[in-house]
């Protein structure tokens, strides 16, 4: 019973910022400079907030110029902390 909850814990663990499908992003209508920004910015949400497998994203030059990308990665960013916060 005790590795049954360690499993679980472990597995709602990676789950908690597992991987944006961008491709899927833009199948739902979302530009790909949107999808690009979500994507790095979920992966920097993950990262701050404490998921070892996510690394800090942000292409800094994107992020200042194009809009869709900063809206996109804000987004991202946002939900990921969220996402991972509700599984702790």
């Amino acid at each position: 019973m005790k590795k049954v909850l360690v499993a679980l814990l472990v597995a709602s663990f990676v789950a908690g910022c597992a991987s944006v499908n961008r491709q899927g992003l833009i199948d739902a209508g979302y530009t790909p400079q949107y999808a690009d920004g979500y994507v790095d910015g979920y992966s920097a949400g993950c990262h701050t907030i404490g998921h070892p497998l996510c690394q800090f994203v942000r292409d800094v030059s994107r992020y200042e110029r194009d809009r869709q990308y900063k809206m996109g990665w804000e987004d991202g960013f946002s939900i990921a902390r969220t996402d991972y916060a509700a599984v702790w």
